[in-house]
């Protein structure tokens, strides 16, 4: 991640390593290979697909649309959304999935200042 994440004692101090203090603005760090910024590392990202943890056992391989309803089975009466990516929280000692493959999940009413959402034009 080259710095491009909280740095300092998890949570509690910040030391802007990174030249930001918290969230860095959009485009702070260089494009990646195919010129996508912010992949990973500001905020955890929202995504539109309900949460279940065995989805992807039962989908279709290829461009699963999500499932109908949330269900997580350690908190069964909230509904849950898929979260991608991982925010200015993580880093080595204190989150584990901090990239853009990472598929976590969040309660819908739960507002935190690591969590945002990502625009995609297709």
């Amino acid at each position: 991640m080259d710095g491009q994440y909280l740095s300092g004692e998890i949570p509690v101090e910040d030391s802007k390593e990174d030249g930001y203090e918290g969230a860095a603005p959009v485009k702070s760090f260089q494009a990646n290979a195919l010129g996508l910024y912010d992949m990973e590392g500001n905020v955890w990202e929202w995504c539109s697909d309900y949460y279940r943890p065995d989805y992807y056992k039962n989908s279709v391989a290829s461009n699963p649309t999500g499932p109908e309803s949330s269900y997580d089975p350690q908190e069964p009466n909230l509904e849950k959304r898929v979260q991608r990516g991982g925010s200015f929280l993580c880093n080595d000692q204190y989150c584990e999935r901090y990239k853009a493959g990472s598929r976590g999940k969040g309660e819908v009413n739960s507002p935190t200042n690591n969590v945002g959402f990502r625009c995609v034009k297709i």
